[in-house]
């Protein structure tokens, strides 16, 4: 009997649950002077970064990234006004994520009361060993179902035990959960927050052609 090629997908998921959680803000500042401004941004970071760094010491952070002050100046006022305020803005971003759901939680809830502070978004991700450890996972279950598959077809046809010929990793993928928001000191929350991230999707495909007959 001719080879006969059999090319089949195999794909396989796997839920995990997070355990980082990276929280997206920034402090930022508005006003006349642009010597005001700045130090009260620098005042506010400086803020920031301690209570991160105490943190990160504390184990809670597991590291936390604050970039350059970004700065811009533009005119408010009503329409049609011929000499509109002058304002100053100056922000910085910063990244921090945290190992410790709870502590999050009350970090950010905090954070609604600090002016200047304003959390945009939180998401969430597994840690790089996870990480790795969930797409071999994937990967390898996947080859495993394109097998099965392509066995039960040449089973249905009585050809006998199938081999591989090719494998194409049709590609990876993870659904990363976000929880998007914008609190800051106008909202009126409860000190701490409670989040309860849904599970990350971590899944893989791929292609592979088996050969049965000689």
């Amino acid at each position: 009997m001719s080879e006969i090629l059999i090319n089949v997908r195999g794909s396989h998921s796997v839920e995990v649950p997070p355990e980082v959680g990276v929280v997206h803000a920034e402090v930022r500042f508005a006003g006349a002077s642009p010597e005001v401004v700045m130090d009260r941004l620098r005042q506010g970071v400086a803020r920031v970064r301690e209570r991160l760094q105490r943190l990160e010491s504390d184990g809670v952070v597991g590291r936390f990234v604050i970039q350059q002050a970004r700065t811009s100046v533009d005119r408010d006022g009503p329409k049609g006004r011929d000499r509109m305020a002058v304002v100053h803005r100056a922000t910085v971003w910063f990244r921090a994520e945290f190992v410790d759901f709870e502590e999050l939680g009350a970090w950010v809830g905090r954070s609604a009361t600090e002016e200047g502070v304003q959390v945009r978004e939180v998401s969430w991700r597994l840690t790089k060993e996870s990480q790795l450890n969930a797409e071999r996972g994937v990967r390898q279950e996947a080859v495993r179902q394109a097998k099965v598959r392509a066995q039960d077809y040449a089973d249905a046809l009585d050809l006998g035990p199938v081999s591989v010929r090719s494998i194409n990793d049709v590609g990876f993928h993870q659904d990363v959960a976000y929880a998007s928001m914008a609190v800051g000191p106008e909202m009126d929350l409860a000190p701490d927050l409670a989040f309860d991230p849904d599970d990350i999707t971590v899944h893989a495909e791929v292609e592979a052609a088996f050969a049965v007959g000689s």
